[in-house]
């Protein structure tokens, strides 16, 4: 079996660059060519590879169905981040390479939907409530927490949306719209870490809980302690010692496998594992993924065991 190809990516432009929230701007694409972009969904994001060679996830907030732009919102974080290039320097006709779009964080079924938001974590959820809202079969609600005093575009945006539609100015009140979920709520969370980890603690079991974060989750990335990796389809071994990443000891063995965002929120790097326990620290995979063990995010996650077999 033949590893899956590596996206190299396509060239697009800068269409427009401007603010919709504090600290918060609307970066639009479009192809560097004749070409239409390709299709995506509800909940997808693509890789931006920045001029520094960096290169970081960011969700597609437009219509799926324009091929002629690609819509991303981009919160500044810490200085000197890849975010900070984006909303000082990037300027309409500059050109970018991207890779994708991935789709990680899906739309999927659910009685009713719930929607909750902070920050550019609205970015996947504004195509999903419009796609739920359209459909006209499903109830659903969207929360966005957004304090912005000057830049209002987002929650001008989220008021359009319609009566399920709200602006709040904390988690709390967020938070507080997980009560009325009733069983068979499919609820979607989307944000800082703090955020998604909030929703996940107040969520009551009879909802189906999806997340992603937009920022890594805190904590090592390097192995506990040695143990041995198993490339099967090679038919090697090597030995990774404690403090390594198992994505670093995947690139010196000569393995090819994709690197993004580098702190186990985007997916490109997640391989298959044929045997042995992992220690996952990814904000990608699932509660139930994790637990199957079949797929490791191997930027973040590590062997929680002494062999660790993988399909690669």
């Amino acid at each position: 079996m033949s590893s899956p190809p590596v996206d190299r990516g396509r060239d697009v432009t800068v269409l427009a660059v401007g603010p919709v929230a504090d600290r918060i701007v609307e970066v639009v694409l479009g192809p560097a060519d004749d070409a239409p972009l390709p299709r995506w969904a509800p909940g997808a994001h693509v890789d931006v590879v920045l001029p520094t060679g960096i290169a970081r996830p960011y969700s597609l907030a437009g219509d799926p169905a324009d091929a002629r732009s690609w819509r991303l919102l981009v919160a500044r974080s810490a200085p000197g981040d890849a975010s900070a290039h984006v909303h000082d320097e990037l300027r309409p006709g500059d050109r970018l390479r991207v890779r994708g779009p991935r789709h990680l964080f899906a739309l999927g079924g659910g009685a009713r939907y719930l929607f909750l938001g902070s920050g550019s974590g609205i970015a996947p959820l504004l195509p999903m409530a419009r796609w739920v809202s359209a459909a006209r079969i499903h109830p659903w609600a969207l929360v966005h927490v957004d304090r912005s005093a000057r830049h209002r575009v987002l929650q001008e945006e989220v008021a359009a949306l319609g009566a399920g539609a709200r602006t709040v100015d904390t988690a709390d009140d967020a938070l507080a719209a997980l009560a009325d979920a009733a069983p068979g709520t499919a609820v979607y969370a989307a944000g800082s870490s703090s955020f998604v980890d909030a929703v996940a603690d107040a969520a009551p079991e009879h909802v189906a809980l999806n997340r992603q974060r937009f920022d890594a989750p805190v904590g090592v990335s390097g192995a506990a302690r040695p143990f041995e990796l198993v490339l099967s389809r090679r038919g090697e071994r090597v030995r990774v010692e404690a403090g390594m990443p198992l994505l670093t000891a995947l690139h010196q063995a000569g393995v090819d496998v994709p690197v993004s965002c580098g702190a186990g929120i985007c997916g490109a790097c997640v391989v298959g594992v044929l045997e042995g326990a992992v220690e996952h620290r990814d904000s990608i995979l699932t509660g139930a993924e994790q637990a199957a063990g079949s797929r490791i995010v191997t930027c973040v996650s590590t062997a929680a065991v002494d062999r660790l077999v993988l399909d690669v």
